[in-house]
C-alpha cells in the first residue's frame, strides 16, 4: 500500500438495502487465554447466598476482565493517538489557518471494537474521511499491545494477539469482515503460540512502504517520522516471526516511573515462572515449552 496523501477514502457497496463500507484496516486481535475453565466456574444459576458469591467471583474473572481490558486497550491507544501527533507538529505550527486546518483533517480517525467470546478486535482505518492515509494508527496499536501485555501478565491475566493491514468491510451493524481480520486471527490462532504479539508482514511491509515514500508534503512527513519510531517497537523472535517487542526500553512510556516499571516487570517475570512450575508438575509438555519460550524472551532482554 502507497501511503501518500491524495487517495481517496474508502468506497461503500449497497447490498440488500444495507451499506457495507470497504476499505484499508489495521486490525489487532487478542485472546484471552485460559478462559475455558473459568467461564465453567458460572455455568450454574445460584441458589442461595454463597453460591451468588462464587457465581459473581467466576464472572468478574471473566465478564469483568474482559470489560476491563477492553476499556483500557481503548484508553491506550487513544493516549497512544496523542504521543504519535507530537511528532507531527511541524505540520501546523507556524503555519497559516489552511495548513493547520488541514493538519486537523489529516489526524481525524476512528476506533472500532467488536466482541467475540473471549476474543477482542480492534480496527480502525488507514485512510480517514478526507483520503489521508494513517501511520500513527498503526504505531497506536503496536504501543498498546506493548503496554497492555506487560500490564496483563502482572496481576496474572494471559493474552496472545496478532496485529495486521488489510482490506476489510465493515457492516451496518458495526461488525468486522475481511481479508485483514482473516489474516490476523490466523497469526494468532495458528503462529503465536505462546503469550505474545505477532506483527504480519503487510504491517511491515506498510511500514517499509511509508518509510520510502518521496513525498514532502506534512503528511507524508509525519508518517515516516512515526513509522521510524513504530519500526523500533518491533523485534524478530528466535523462530524469525516478528513480535511487539513489549519488554523494550523504548516501549516504555516516558512518563512511567522507573521504579514501578521494574516492579511491574518483576511481577510478571514471577508469574511466569511461576506458571512454568505449575504446568511442570501437571506434566503438561504443551504448556511447559510455551512458557518456556516466554521466559526465554525476558531473559533476552535482563529480566531476570
Amino acid at each position: 500500500m502507497a501511503t501518500t496523501s491524495d487517495d481517496r477514502p474508502t468506497s461503500a457497496c449497497a447490498e440488500g438495502g444495507d451499506t457495507v463500507v470497504f476499505g484499508p484496516y489495521v486490525v489487532a486481535l487478542v485472546d484471552f487465554l485460559g478462559q475455558a475453565s473459568e467461564l465453567a466456574k458460572w455455568d450454574f444459576a445460584p441458589g442461595n447466598a454463597d453460591q451468588s458469591a462464587q457465581w459473581f467471583r467466576a464472572v468478574q474473572e471473566t465478564v469483568g476482565r474482559v470489560i476491563a481490558w477492553r476499556g483500557r486497550f481503548e484508553e491506550c491507544f487513544r493516549q497512544g493517538r496523542a504521543h504519535g501527533e507530537r511528532f507531527s507538529q511541524q505540520f501546523s505550527e507556524g503555519q497559516p489557518v489552511e495548513p493547520r486546518q488541514r493538519f486537523d483533517e489529516f489526524r481525524k480517525t476512528s476506533l472500532h471494537t467488536a466482541h467475540f467470546s473471549d476474543t477482542l478486535i480492534f480496527y480502525s482505518p488507514l485512510q480517514n474521511e478526507y483520503g489521508y492515509w494513517q501511520v500513527a494508527n498503526v504505531a497506536s496499536m503496536i504501543a498498546t499491545y506493548g503496554i497492555l501485555m506487560l500490564e496483563a501478565l502482572a496481576p496474572k491475566t494471559v493474552f496472545r494477539g496478532a496485529i495486521e493491514v488489510g482490506m476489510l468491510s465493515q457492516f451496518p451493524s458495526g461488525d468486522p469482515y475481511g481479508p485483514s481480520l482473516a489474516k490476523a486471527y490466523y497469526l494468532e490462532a495458528k503462529i503465536a503460540d505462546y503469550p505474545r504479539i505477532i506483527v504480519g508482514p503487510d504491517v511491515l511491509s506498510y511500514l517499509d512502504a511509508t518509510l520510502r515514500n518521496p513525498k514532502t508534503d506534512g503528511a507524508a512527513t509525519s508518517n515516516r517520522n512515526v513509522a521510524a519510531i513504530c519500526r523500533e517497537f518491533i523485534t524478530q523472535d528466535t523462530d524469525g516471526c516478528w513480535i511487539v517487542d513489549y519488554l523494550s526500553e523504548k516501549l516504555a512510556s516516558p512518563t512511567t516511573d522507573p521504579a514501578l516499571r521494574q516492579q511491574v516487570l518483576g511481577a510478571a517475570r514471577a508469574f511466569v515462572q511461576a506458571e512454568l512450575d505449575r504446568f511442570a508438575q501437571a506434566g503438561d509438555e504443551k504448556l511447559v515449552a510455551r512458557y518456556e519460550r516466554l521466559l526465554a524472551y525476558f531473559r533476552s532482554r535482563g529480566v531476570t
